[in-house]
């Protein structure tokens, strides 16, 4: 990493504690009440890149069912919730229909062509590093979120599929994470909603500017600048 973005990222590390010191809503972070670190991520282009199988599956998708899927479109907007990328397409009695055969579709190939996005891995490490937990959340079939992450030989303590945004809050609630890790502005509201820090990479559809006016706490090029800003967020945070 070079200079200029490690002293980046120890300023936002600095400005996310000044953050917390003067909120007044009452969104303070578990782990000033708690030793163990607790970490979420979100999974597409965060963690994880599975758009060679996605557009594998949506091609095969629009090949039978012929909706006029516009494939680019979907990998240019990966996170988002199946059902609702298919309602810009699919009539809404196929909706679900479609989703299903897309699912079918996408197992035979996701797992295979799952590629791990850069810094992952040493970003999963720095936090057992602090001897803390790893927490995935995505908007993702479950099943096929484990999958994912085994293909690149990540085993995180817990994966909650099925969540987009706000509803992404309950699980990081139920776990207490103080951090959330996402590339979408919907990642930011998940961690509103989880009373978690908002850390964003830009690695995804969004923009880091994008990201920051969306209210992320922190944004960063990749997760390969995580390390570095966790190991002095953690110095800067007081714990239990």
């Amino acid at each position: 990493m070079d200079r200029a973005r490690l002293r980046l990222g120890r300023v936002e590390a600095g400005r996310a504690h000044a953050r917390l010191a003067r909120n007044t809503q009452g969104r303070q972070y578990a782990a000033v009440a708690r030793d163990e670190l607790v970490v979420g991520f979100d999974l597409d282009l965060t963690l994880i890149d599975q758009r060679i199988g996605i557009a594998s599956a949506m091609t095969t998708l629009e090949s039978e069912i012929g909706a006029g899927i516009d494939v680019q479109w979907v990998i240019d907007n990966v996170g988002l919730p199946l059902e609702a990328v298919l309602a810009r397409w699919v009539p809404p009695g196929d909706v679900e229909g479609a989703a299903s055969r897309y699912r079918t579709l996408f197992g035979e190939v996701g797992a295979s062509s799952t590629r791990v996005m850069p810094g992952a891995v040493e970003a999963v490490e720095a936090v057992r590093t602090f001897g803390g937990k790893v927490i995935v959340v995505t908007a993702k079939y479950e099943p096929h979120a484990w999958a994912g992450l085994r293909a690149v030989d990540m085993a995180p303590d817990a994966v909650f599929g099925w969540r987009f945004g706000p509803a992404k809050g309950d699980a990081l609630l139920a776990h207490g994470a103080q951090i959330f890790v996402g590339d979408h502005p919907a990642d930011v509201l998940a961690a509103r909603a989880g009373n978690s820090l908002a850390v964003t990479v830009a690695t995804g559809p969004a923009s880091a500017p994008e990201l920051a006016d969306a209210g992320a706490d922190v944004v960063l090029a990749t997760l390969e600048d995580f390390p570095a800003w966790l190991d002095a967020y953690r110095r800067k945070t007081p714990s239990g």
